[in-house]
């Protein structure tokens, strides 16, 4: 009964995100015929938030597969669903290719000779080049997801799972290298090289960071969903396990805050015109309110509030949590994409929040149709039994 009910009304959510998802890109495609070049870049910013997410999930699972750990093997059907989209956000990847011109001034053969900086980057920032390294990215993230999805559904059936373990852990290792390094110049690609002459070695781990905190954040919302709908599943993802995961949520959140300011240390301290001015335009003419924002409401308040062992175990508060830390991934890739393009002052278009809208109610039903093609637990991983018996001998001791 329980497992007819959630179905149920996951059926219902996946009619209304595929609705809203379509409505909202045939309506965000009108602006197409108003301002093109703003389309290109609403697409932009709600493609790299939405995308943030499968990544981070694909990237907290194979730390999983290497780490173990009680809320990994709770909330993995999660992580490897979020994954699975991956091959579908490759194609919806076109738009950007479509809208090179409008995006990247190093597409335009006038901007280059210009420039000698351009013409120095130009073996790297050509668009043949460009366009090979993305499939390249995306062909790694979907074959890691692919494998790793495979493999962890052959356990549920396999003689030998141990075997299945190591097979695993083993793809995880290179397989988390690969993922750091792809992700790293994606972000070099599709975000900083939006303003070609400015550099910082920080921001590809940034956006890492910013991944997982995403990840972390949806991974909560789906467990809770679930376990109020399925008493199986809410048996497995006890109070400890949301724990586990709050403490996740407070150390990306504490590690994304970490690197931002210390990629503003270090370009302040320098304080080199190429560097510098990146900030200055972030930092005035209304773009300080958002930086303001990400400061307070982006870290402040999630660490104040997650450094409490009743607060993280407060359900109601940590479901509110991981949806304001999301509304902060779109604010904190609001902040450092827009600004390379209205360098003068704030300006917030409508497009803005269709397209990222729709893009997400795309990704939200593409999630659940992956989500209700797999059990909704992993049911044969002998490290499961292990982490289990593990927690109850540390609660004991506390107790």
């Amino acid at each position: 009964m329980d497992q007819t009910r959630l179905v149920s009304q996951l059926n219902r959510i996946q009619k209304i995100s595929l609705v809203v998802g379509i409505v909202a890109l045939v309506v965000g495609a009108g602006g197409l015929l108003t301002n093109r070049a703003q389309f290109f870049q609403s697409y932009l910013l709600g493609y790299i938030f939405v995308l943030s997410i499968p990544l981070g999930h694909l990237g907290i699972l194979m730390i999983h597969h290497l780490v173990g750990g009680k809320w990994g093997f709770s909330i993995r059907r999660i992580l490897e669903s979020g994954a699975m989209t991956l091959p579908v956000m490759a194609l919806l990847y076109i738009p950007i290719i479509v809208g090179y011109g409008y995006l990247y001034p190093w597409t335009d053969p006038a901007t280059v000779a210009e420039s000698h900086l351009l013409q120095y980057k130009e073996p790297w920032l050509n668009v043949p080049f460009f366009i090979v390294r993305t499939v390249i990215y995306f062909i790694i993230w979907s074959g890691l997801a692919f494998l790793l999805n495979k493999w962890s559904l052959q356990q549920d059936k396999s003689d030998d799972p141990t075997a299945i373990t190591t097979r695993l852990k083993n793809l995880s290792a290179p397989g988390m290298i690969l993922f750091i390094l792809t992700t790293t110049f994606a972000a070099y690609d599709w975000g900083m090289s939006l303003d070609p002459l400015w550099f910082s070695s920080m921001y590809g781990v940034i956006f890492f960071a910013g991944h997982a905190v995403a990840a972390v954040a949806t991974a909560i919302l789906v467990a809770n969903f679930i376990a109020k709908r399925n008493q199986k599943f809410a048996d497995r993802v006890d109070i400890y396990v949301f724990n586990d995961l709050s403490n996740f949520l407070l150390a990306f959140v504490s590690f994304w805050a970490y690197v931002s300011f210390s990629q503003y240390l270090i370009i302040w301290a320098s304080n080199l015109p190429e560097t510098i001015t990146w900030y200055v335009v972030r930092t005035q003419n209304g773009w300080q309110v958002p930086a303001t924002m990400l400061i307070f409401l982006g870290f402040a308040v999630p660490f104040a509030l997650l450094l409490s062992r009743k607060n993280k175990r407060n359900i109601k508060l940590l479901i509110g949590l991981s949806v304001w830390v999301l509304v902060m991934r779109y604010v904190d890739f609001f902040w450092i994409l827009m600004p390379t393009f209205s360098p003068y002052g704030f300006y917030f278009h409508w497009l803005n929040l269709v397209i990222p809208v729709g893009l997400a109610g795309i990704w939200l039903f593409l999630f659940i149709r992956q989500l209700k093609g797999k059990p909704l637990l992993a049911q044969n991983d002998p490290r499961f039994h292990e982490a289990a018996v593990h927690e109850l001998k540390e609660v004991a001791a506390h107790e």
